[in-house]
Protein backbone atom coordinates (compact mmCIF):
# COMPACT_ATOMS: atom_id res chain seq x y z
CA UNK A 1 0.00 0.00 0.00
CA UNK A 2 1.09 3.78 -0.20
CA UNK A 3 3.35 5.58 2.27
CA UNK A 4 1.26 6.12 5.52
CA UNK A 5 -0.70 9.88 6.08
CA UNK A 6 0.51 11.85 9.01
CA UNK A 7 0.00 15.32 10.86
CA UNK A 8 2.66 16.93 12.19
CA UNK A 9 2.97 19.53 15.56
CA UNK A 10 6.18 21.09 16.90
CA UNK A 11 9.36 21.22 14.93
CA UNK A 12 11.81 19.84 17.48
CA UNK A 13 14.31 17.74 16.84
CA UNK A 14 13.03 14.72 19.02
CA UNK A 15 9.98 12.78 17.11
CA UNK A 16 6.85 11.36 19.33
CA UNK A 17 4.59 9.24 16.78
CA UNK A 18 1.30 8.28 17.66
CA UNK A 19 -1.70 6.06 16.58
CA UNK A 20 -5.30 6.67 17.42
CA UNK A 21 -7.50 4.16 18.29
CA UNK A 22 -10.72 2.30 16.14
CA UNK A 23 -12.90 4.70 14.54
CA UNK A 24 -10.67 7.27 15.71
CA UNK A 25 -8.66 10.30 13.81
CA UNK A 26 -5.56 12.24 13.94
CA UNK A 27 -7.50 15.25 16.28
CA UNK A 28 -7.96 12.88 18.87
CA UNK A 29 -4.12 13.58 19.91
CA UNK A 30 -4.43 17.59 19.52
CA UNK A 31 -5.30 18.38 23.20
CA UNK A 32 -2.45 16.41 24.54
CA UNK A 33 0.00 17.54 21.83
CA UNK A 34 -1.05 21.21 22.75
CA UNK A 35 0.35 20.57 26.47
CA UNK A 36 2.69 18.37 25.07
CA UNK A 37 4.59 20.81 23.09
CA UNK A 38 4.01 23.39 25.55
CA UNK A 39 6.59 22.04 27.90
CA UNK A 40 9.50 21.79 25.56
CA UNK A 41 10.57 23.19 21.55
CA UNK A 42 12.61 19.63 21.57
CA UNK A 43 9.66 17.67 20.59
CA UNK A 44 7.24 17.32 17.42
CA UNK A 45 4.14 15.14 17.77
CA UNK A 46 3.32 12.97 14.09
CA UNK A 47 0.08 11.69 14.26
CA UNK A 48 -0.73 8.82 12.11
CA UNK A 49 -3.87 8.45 10.43
CA UNK A 50 -4.65 4.73 10.76
CA UNK A 51 -5.32 3.12 7.12
CA UNK A 52 -9.34 2.87 6.53
CA UNK A 53 -9.89 5.68 8.62
CA UNK A 54 -10.17 8.39 6.58
CA UNK A 55 -13.34 9.87 4.78
CA UNK A 56 -15.70 8.40 2.87
CA UNK A 57 -14.26 7.59 -0.76
CA UNK A 58 -10.63 7.16 0.92
CA UNK A 59 -9.18 3.85 -0.07
CA UNK A 60 -10.15 0.93 2.08
CA UNK A 61 -6.60 -1.14 2.43
CA UNK A 62 -5.80 -2.31 5.76
CA UNK A 63 -2.53 -4.10 5.94
CA UNK A 64 -1.63 -6.71 8.44
CA UNK A 65 -0.08 -5.63 11.51
CA UNK A 66 3.29 -6.66 10.60
CA UNK A 67 3.06 -4.61 6.70
CA UNK A 68 1.67 -1.93 8.92
CA UNK A 69 4.42 -1.82 11.34
CA UNK A 70 7.29 -2.13 8.64
CA UNK A 71 5.43 0.78 7.31
CA UNK A 72 5.78 2.92 10.88
CA UNK A 73 9.66 1.99 10.55
CA UNK A 74 9.27 2.93 6.53
CA UNK A 75 8.40 6.06 8.08
CA UNK A 76 10.90 7.06 10.42
CA UNK A 77 13.82 6.37 8.41
CA UNK A 78 12.86 7.79 5.20
CA UNK A 79 11.91 11.18 6.89
CA UNK A 80 15.13 11.22 8.41
CA UNK A 81 14.08 11.36 12.20
CA UNK A 82 16.48 7.75 13.52
CA UNK A 83 14.36 7.05 16.26
CA UNK A 84 11.00 7.97 17.68
CA UNK A 85 9.02 7.25 20.59
CA UNK A 86 5.51 5.80 19.71
CA UNK A 87 2.74 6.09 21.81
CA UNK A 88 -0.96 4.29 20.79
CA UNK A 89 -4.39 4.15 22.52
CA UNK A 90 -6.09 1.42 22.35
CA UNK A 91 -6.33 -0.37 19.13
CA UNK A 92 -3.47 1.86 18.59
CA UNK A 93 -1.73 0.92 21.57
CA UNK A 94 -1.72 -3.05 20.47
CA UNK A 95 -0.58 -1.90 17.24
CA UNK A 96 2.53 0.60 18.36
CA UNK A 97 3.42 -2.25 20.99
CA UNK A 98 3.67 -4.95 18.15
CA UNK A 99 5.66 -2.42 16.02
CA UNK A 100 8.15 -1.70 18.96
CA UNK A 101 8.82 -5.28 20.09
CA UNK A 102 9.54 -5.82 16.10
CA UNK A 103 11.79 -2.73 15.94
CA UNK A 104 12.95 -2.19 18.78
CA UNK A 105 16.24 -0.12 17.60
CA UNK A 106 13.85 2.39 15.79
CA UNK A 107 11.27 2.75 18.67
CA UNK A 108 13.41 3.14 21.76
CA UNK A 109 10.46 4.36 23.98
CA UNK A 110 6.96 2.56 23.82
CA UNK A 111 3.79 4.29 25.25
CA UNK A 112 0.60 2.47 26.12
CA UNK A 113 -2.68 3.76 26.61
CA UNK A 114 -5.52 1.98 27.90
CA UNK A 115 -4.41 -0.81 26.06
CA UNK A 116 -2.84 -4.51 26.44
CA UNK A 117 -0.47 -7.61 25.10
CA UNK A 118 -3.07 -9.46 23.66
CA UNK A 119 -5.43 -12.34 23.98
CA UNK A 120 -3.71 -15.63 24.94
CA UNK A 121 -6.30 -18.32 25.64
CA UNK A 122 -7.48 -19.83 22.72
CA UNK A 123 -10.67 -20.01 23.23
CA UNK A 124 -11.24 -16.37 24.00
CA UNK A 125 -9.81 -15.57 21.08
CA UNK A 126 -11.64 -17.56 19.12
CA UNK A 127 -14.90 -15.62 20.79
CA UNK A 128 -13.01 -12.01 20.26
CA UNK A 129 -12.88 -12.80 16.34
CA UNK A 130 -16.57 -14.35 16.64
CA UNK A 131 -17.79 -11.18 18.56
CA UNK A 132 -15.54 -8.58 16.01
CA UNK A 133 -16.91 -10.97 12.36
CA UNK A 134 -20.50 -9.99 14.15
CA UNK A 135 -19.80 -6.27 14.60
CA UNK A 136 -18.07 -6.59 10.83
CA UNK A 137 -21.55 -7.72 9.37
CA UNK A 138 -23.61 -5.30 11.39
CA UNK A 139 -21.47 -2.60 9.55
CA UNK A 140 -22.03 -3.98 6.58
CA UNK A 141 -25.91 -4.58 6.42
CA UNK A 142 -27.02 -0.80 5.80
CA UNK A 143 -26.97 0.28 9.46
CA UNK A 144 -27.80 3.48 10.12
CA UNK A 145 -24.27 5.34 11.08
CA UNK A 146 -25.50 7.76 14.14
CA UNK A 147 -27.45 4.61 15.26
CA UNK A 148 -23.90 2.45 15.24
CA UNK A 149 -22.04 5.33 16.51
CA UNK A 150 -24.21 5.52 19.61
CA UNK A 151 -24.56 2.13 20.22
CA UNK A 152 -20.68 1.96 20.42
CA UNK A 153 -20.42 5.14 22.91
CA UNK A 154 -22.56 3.59 24.76
CA UNK A 155 -20.37 -0.09 25.67
CA UNK A 156 -19.54 -0.73 29.40
CA UNK A 157 -15.61 -0.24 28.96
CA UNK A 158 -16.26 3.32 28.26
CA UNK A 159 -18.19 4.27 30.83
CA UNK A 160 -16.33 7.02 32.89
CA UNK A 161 -16.76 9.90 35.64
CA UNK A 162 -15.11 11.78 33.38
CA UNK A 163 -17.44 12.17 30.93
CA UNK A 164 -19.57 15.16 30.46
CA UNK A 165 -23.01 15.39 28.18
CA UNK A 166 -21.58 17.33 25.21
CA UNK A 167 -19.03 14.83 24.47
CA UNK A 168 -20.83 12.45 22.33
CA UNK A 169 -21.89 15.05 20.06
CA UNK A 170 -18.41 15.70 19.60
CA UNK A 171 -18.07 12.32 18.81
CA UNK A 172 -20.78 11.74 16.31
CA UNK A 173 -19.86 14.93 14.79
CA UNK A 174 -15.99 14.34 14.29
CA UNK A 175 -16.67 10.27 12.93
CA UNK A 176 -19.66 11.02 10.98
CA UNK A 177 -17.84 10.57 7.59
CA UNK A 178 -16.21 7.00 8.10
CA UNK A 179 -17.34 4.56 6.04
CA UNK A 180 -18.60 1.51 7.36
CA UNK A 181 -17.19 -0.66 5.23
CA UNK A 182 -13.96 0.30 5.66
CA UNK A 183 -14.47 0.06 9.30
CA UNK A 184 -15.39 -3.43 8.78
CA UNK A 185 -12.30 -4.26 7.23
CA UNK A 186 -10.11 -3.03 10.10
CA UNK A 187 -12.05 -4.66 12.78
CA UNK A 188 -11.80 -8.46 10.45
CA UNK A 189 -7.77 -7.63 10.14
CA UNK A 190 -6.78 -5.83 13.25
CA UNK A 191 -8.74 -8.08 15.63
CA UNK A 192 -7.56 -8.80 19.08
CA UNK A 193 -8.82 -12.42 18.36
CA UNK A 194 -6.51 -12.12 14.90
CA UNK A 195 -3.45 -9.65 16.44
CA UNK A 196 -0.53 -12.09 17.60
CA UNK A 197 -0.68 -12.20 21.91
CA UNK A 198 2.48 -10.34 23.02
CA UNK A 199 2.82 -11.05 26.79
CA UNK A 200 5.79 -13.32 26.34
CA UNK A 201 7.77 -10.93 24.16
CA UNK A 202 7.62 -8.21 26.68
CA UNK A 203 10.37 -9.04 28.60
CA UNK A 204 12.94 -9.44 25.29
CA UNK A 205 12.45 -5.33 24.44
CA UNK A 206 15.15 -3.70 25.45
CA UNK A 207 13.95 0.16 25.35
CA UNK A 208 11.46 1.75 28.14
CA UNK A 209 7.99 1.60 28.47
CA UNK A 210 5.39 3.80 29.75
CA UNK A 211 1.48 2.02 30.79
CA UNK A 212 -1.37 4.43 31.28
CA UNK A 213 -4.63 3.69 32.30
CA UNK A 214 -7.61 5.59 33.99
CA UNK A 215 -8.80 4.48 37.55
CA UNK A 216 -12.30 3.54 36.61
CA UNK A 217 -11.21 1.43 33.73
CA UNK A 218 -10.45 -1.76 35.77
CA UNK A 219 -9.94 -3.90 33.17
CA UNK A 220 -7.11 -1.99 31.19
CA UNK A 221 -5.14 -1.23 34.52
CA UNK A 222 -4.97 -5.04 35.50
CA UNK A 223 -3.46 -5.60 31.80
CA UNK A 224 -1.28 -2.43 32.49
CA UNK A 225 -0.17 -3.85 36.32
CA UNK A 226 0.74 -7.03 34.70
CA UNK A 227 2.68 -5.31 31.49
CA UNK A 228 4.63 -3.16 33.73
CA UNK A 229 5.76 -6.75 35.44
CA UNK A 230 6.34 -8.12 31.89
CA UNK A 231 8.79 -5.28 30.87
CA UNK A 232 12.10 -5.51 32.27
CA UNK A 233 12.18 -1.15 32.08
CA UNK A 234 8.22 0.17 32.84
CA UNK A 235 6.47 2.77 34.45
CA UNK A 236 2.71 2.79 35.10
CA UNK A 237 0.58 5.74 35.85
CA UNK A 238 -3.03 5.37 37.08
CA UNK A 239 -5.26 8.57 35.60
CA UNK A 240 -7.09 9.62 38.41
CA UNK A 241 -11.42 10.08 37.70
CA UNK A 242 -10.68 8.67 34.19
CA UNK A 243 -11.97 5.57 32.32
CA UNK A 244 -10.85 4.72 29.12
CA UNK A 245 -11.15 7.13 26.53
CA UNK A 246 -7.90 8.77 28.15
CA UNK A 247 -7.58 11.43 25.10
CA UNK A 248 -10.73 13.04 25.43
CA UNK A 249 -11.07 12.50 29.08
CA UNK A 250 -7.65 13.61 30.33
CA UNK A 251 -5.53 14.92 27.52
CA UNK A 252 -3.51 17.10 29.74
CA UNK A 253 -2.82 14.32 32.26
CA UNK A 254 -1.57 12.11 29.69
CA UNK A 255 0.62 14.71 27.97
CA UNK A 256 2.02 15.47 31.48
CA UNK A 257 2.91 11.81 32.26
CA UNK A 258 4.38 11.14 28.69
CA UNK A 259 6.80 14.08 28.89
CA UNK A 260 7.65 13.10 32.42
CA UNK A 261 8.95 9.81 31.23
CA UNK A 262 10.37 11.07 27.96
CA UNK A 263 12.42 13.69 30.09
CA UNK A 264 13.69 12.04 32.93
Amino acid sequence: MDALKFQKCGTGRNVLLCLHGFLGEAGDWAEFANVFLARSKEWQVVVIELPGHAAVGSGAICPGVDEFSGLLRDLVLKQGWGTAALAGYSLGGRLALHTALSFPDVFPHFIGISTMAGIEDGAERAQRLASDAALAARLRSGVDWAVFLHDWWNQPVFASPARHAGDFEKFLQSRRHRNPEHMAVCLETWSAGVLPSQWSALAGYPGRALLLSGDSDSKYTSAAVRMQAGFCNADRVLVALAGHQLLMEKPGDVANAVFNFLNP
